[in-house]
């Protein structure tokens, strides 16, 4: 069963986390599940962007939501009469099966219409109908299992898709995207770190760029000034945080010949919340001189605390003798004026 936790997983973020910098996306992903499980027997869960903002499965009983709830519960039936149809051609009798779709759009940031596409998949093996239409061509693929769909029901299917399903899409893009402008609309800047980090046969230098909204960053380590090839690095996955926000690593290995050189390694990033692009950079083959003159300024440092304490030591000595004498002689005085009043009288 996790496996079909993790299919439905890579299903939906593949196309979320490629749609573009410039394109707000709107998909519902749906599992129907036939066999014992854990999990509800059907789902929906709707993203916007990245940010889930609906979910709907087959044991709830209340949907806050009527529209949705209708337009689930009728997607809900014909998943279910599909699966079972499935499972009867290929004489599935045992075991856990599992249909998945995947149907939604993309809208440009200026409001155009980008692409609609619809995918289905049947136990993560067989395809089923896969429609794509992106406004300048349109690609329709029956599968395995739907032989037989000529062209004028290709035809029939892009006039749909293009006419209905994509306008109705749209415009529930613009309306969540209305709701829930404070979340998906939201810039936070990448904060950046360049790693070094003592690995066998020499160093790894990584660029760190995290705490970052919206997704979309350019992260590039340099080199002297020039973009270390891709292929020499590992990473480069943006990720999740946690907090509602994402990271990205890329990390490169410098072995000891290379790091007594002194290149200038520059880790550099650009990203929609940032009006110039942020640096870091490093110097290798520099740690002694970084060193030596650290050590330099702590004991310069050393000396004027121990000079300091010195400094207050003999002050504070001296006021205190000072002090000591002026009362031997205020003692002095008294005494001798205790003496002159015995005589006198």
């Amino acid at each position: 069963m996790g496996k079909l936790s993790v299919l439905l997983f890579v299903n939906s973020f593949y196309t979320i986390v490629n749609a573009g910098s410039g394109s707000h996306s709107l998909w519902a992903l749906a599992t129907h599940i036939i066999g014992e499980t854990p999990f509800p027997e059907f789902t929906v869960v709707v993203m916007l962007d990245d940010v889930q903002v609906a979910y709907y499965d087959s044991n709830m009983k209340h949907f806050n939501y009527r529209e949705g709830a209708y337009v689930f519960g009728i997607i809900y039936q014909k998943v279910k009469e599909r699966s079972f149809q499935l499972k009867h051609q290929f004489i599935l009798t045992e075991g856990v099966q599992a249909q998945q779709k995947i149907t939604g759009c993309e809208m440009l940031n200026n409001g155009e219409p980008a692409l609609i596409m619809f995918k289905d998949v049947f136990n993560a093996i067989y395809t089923d109908r896969t429609l794509y239409y992106n406004m300048t061509h349109f690609t329709y693929d029956a599968g395995k299992l739907l032989l037989g769909w000529d062209g004028i029901r290709q035809a029939y299917e892009r006039t749909l898709y293009e006419n209905v399903y994509l306008p109705i899409c749209i415009k529930s893009l613009k309306r969540l995207l209305k709701r829930e402008k404070n979340v998906v609309m939201r810039k936070v800047p990448p904060r950046l770190r360049l790693i070094k980090k003592e690995v066998s046969g020499g160093f790894q230098v990584s660029c760190l760029a995290f705490g970052f909204y919206p997704r979309h960053i350019n992260l590039t380590l340099l080199r002297d000034g020039q973009p270390v090839a891709e292929q020499e690095l590992t990473g480069g996955e943006v990720l999740p945080s946690g907090d509602g926000t994402y990271q990205l690593r890329k990390s490169l290995e410098v072995s000891t010949e290379e790091l007594k050189k002194r290149h200038n390694y520059t880790c550099t990033a650009s990203h929609l919340s940032l009006d110039n692009k942020l640096d870091v950079s490093w110097e290798s083959g520099a740690e002694r001189v970084h060193l030596s003159t650290l050590s330099v300024l702590l004991m310069m440092l050393l000396i004027l605390i121990l000079l300091g304490i010195f400094i207050f030591v003999k002050r504070r000595w001296s006021n205190t003798a000072s002090q000591s004498k002026l009362a031997n002689v205020d003692a002095n005085v008294s005494e001798e004026m205790y003496l002159y009043s015995v005589s006198e009288t």
